[in-house]
Formats: structure tokens, sequence, C-alpha cells
């Protein structure tokens, strides 16, 4: 009788959409807001020098990114059938990441494929890291 209440609590847990959010393939949309930015040296970077590191740090993940005026980058991503377009605003205390558009990531204007998320959290742990390293 245990095993049966067990069972069915938690598959009650997994059908409610916060379950499935949490535990399957779609999450709510990762976004980056004005993260700060942190020099090895403590001195404040220059925009182009921001605008360098998040190049390169998009690059090495294979975005391709292009000027969309001065402070801020697109960078589209191309992973088989999928495809994740994001907005980066940057300036030389802080610089954000937000999402744009995509196809076949299961967009659902909150909710998008758990793969979007973890390309936007690398390339943030990455900009970090070039950005740390001036």
């Amino acid at each position: 009788m245990k095993r049966l209440l067990a069972a069915l609590f938690l598959s009650l847990l997994f059908a409610s959409p916060q379950a499935q959010a949490a535990f399957g393939r779609d999450q709510p949309i990762y976004n980056v807001i004005d993260a700060p930015i942190a020099t090895a040296s403590g001195k404040q970077p220059s925009s182009d020098q921001v605008r360098a590191a998040i190049i390169q740090a998009a690059s090495a993940r294979g975005w391709v990114t292009r000027d969309e005026g001065t402070g801020h980058l697109v960078a589209t991503l191309h992973v088989r059938k999928h495809t994740a377009v994001i907005d980066i605003k940057y300036t030389g205390s802080s610089f954000s990441i937000t999402y744009k558009d995509s196809q076949v990531l299961r967009y659902t204007g909150t909710t998008i494929h758990r793969n979007y998320n973890k390309w936007v959290k690398l390339l943030e742990q990455d900009i970090q890291q070039k950005l740390t390293a001036l």
C-alpha cells in the first residue's frame, strides 16, 4: 500500500507544470541581466575590450556574432536542426544576454528546451573567464 501511495504521489508531482519545467525538456528561459564585469587587474575594461572578449567566447562555442550598434551584438548558434538567437548588450561594467529568437527549441513565450539554457550558461561562463583575464 505504501508503494502504491508513493507511486501515486510521484506521478502527481511530475504531472504538474512546475515539475515538468524543472525536470523535463522545457525550462524557464535563462537570461543574464547586467552581469557585473570583474577583471584580474581590478580596472574597468573598455567597451572594445568587453566586445572582443564576448566575440572570442562566443566564437569558441560556435556562436556567430554580428554588430547591431554600440554596445549591442546579436549571436546565432546552429546545432543540428536547432537555432538559437540572442541579444548581447554590454558596457565596460556589465553585460546582458537575452533571448531573441529560436527554431525547433520548443519556445512557448516563457519556456524553452533545456539545451538553450545550457548553451547560454556556458557562454556566460566563458565570457566571464575572458573578462577576468583582462
